[in-house]
Parts: structure tokens; C-alpha cells; sequence
């Protein structure tokens, strides 16, 4: 069967839809919700056929299947933090319960941050990335295709990266809050 989608059989190439739809989209469904799941059984049917040339055969094509709805889960989880950068946190007070004092320093923070999570290595940043998206150390490795353990320690090692690099801005800051005179 593979060998005739790589020819162009379109008969093939919906054979194997039909073999892999039910799986991939349980996949997705246990993982996203139905809403999105039937989108991204699509894809991912459309990224196997369309990069079938990446295909080895050095494992089995179902877990190259799965490798590829890995990935696509893994693009969904960044468009969708994407979107949630540009909007405005949910969990701070509106700003007209806050100081002007209060939302530059919680701005200059989430530079910091990001700043810090942006110099991490590779992969560590991504673990990272996905953690504070919200997804748990089992998602993680799925959509990573990684050893769970592997995972808590490369989470482990990245927050203690962003902490330290962290712990001297947070020291600067409030030593120049209690320098500062005290507000009315």
C-alpha cells in the first residue's frame, strides 16, 4: 500500500484513511476533545500521506502515524499558546484594582521570563513550554515522543535554569521596593 501512495494512488492513499481514522481520532479525542479531533485526524491523515518520503521503515508505519499525530498535536498546543500571548492574563485583577507600579512590574516580569525560557537549550525549552500551557508530564512525552522519565528531568533541569536566572532580577527588585517610599 505504500508503495502505491507513493505513486499517486489515491485509492491507496483513502485505504489508508479509512485503516488509521478510527485510531487517530480516538488518539485525538482522549487527548483534545471531539471538537478538534476530527480537524486533526485530517491533517495528520494529509501530513502522512503528503511526507511519506520521511518514512524508513525502520519501525512500523502505524507508529509513523502516530509520530506524525504527535506533531501535529505538538503545533496545535503552540498555535494555540500563541493566541494566549497575545491576549491579556485572566488571573491578574483588572487594571483598575492595580498600580501602574504593580502592572510594569508584572510586564518587566513576564519579559524576564520569557526571556529566561527563550535561552534555554532546546530541549529543555520545549518540556518547559508545554508545561506552563498547561499539559502534564505525561502529556508531554506523548506529544514528544520521549521516555516520561526523561521528561521530569528535563522539566526539572529547565525550571531550575529559569529560577536561577530569575532569583537576581526578583533580588534587584525588591530591594528597590523597600527603598522606595511607601505609597498612600
Amino acid at each position: 500500500m505504500i508503495a502505491a501512495i507513493r505513486t499517486g494512488d489515491t485509492i491507496a492513499s483513502q485505504r489508508l484513511a479509512r485503516r488509521y481514522y478510527a485510531d487517530l481520532y480516538a488518539y485525538f479525542c482522549s487527548r483534545i476533545g471531539r471538537e478538534d479531533a476530527e480537524d486533526l485526524t485530517q491533517v495528520t491523515l494529509l501530513h502522512t500521506v503528503a511526507r511519506l518520503d520521511r518514512f524508513r521503515e525502520e519501525s512500523t508505519f502505524r507508529h509513523y502515524v502516530f509520530s506524525v499525530a504527535r506533531r501535529v498535536l505538538f503545533e496545535r498546543h503552540r498555535r494555540s499558546q500563541r493566541r494566549l500571548d497575545t491576549e491579556e492574563p485572566r488571573s491578574e485583577p483588572p487594571a483598575s484594582q492595580t498600580t501602574p507600579s504593580e502592572r510594569m512590574f508584572r510586564a518587566e516580569f513576564r519579559e524576564q521570563l520569557i526571556d529566561a525560557i527563550a535561552s534555554l537549550h532546546d530541549h529543555y525549552r520545549v518540556v518547559v513550554d508545554l508545561y506552563l500551557r498547561g499539559a502534564n508530564n505525561f502529556e508531554i512525552a506523548e506529544a514528544l515522543d520521549l521516555e516520561y522519565n526523561t521528561v521530569r528531568s528535563r522539566l526539572s533541569r529547565g525550571l531550575s535554569s529559569v529560577r536561577q536566572q530569575l532569583i537576581p532580577w526578583v533580588q534587584k527588585n525588591r530591594r528597590s521596593q523597600s527603598a522606595a517610599p511607601p505609597s498612600n
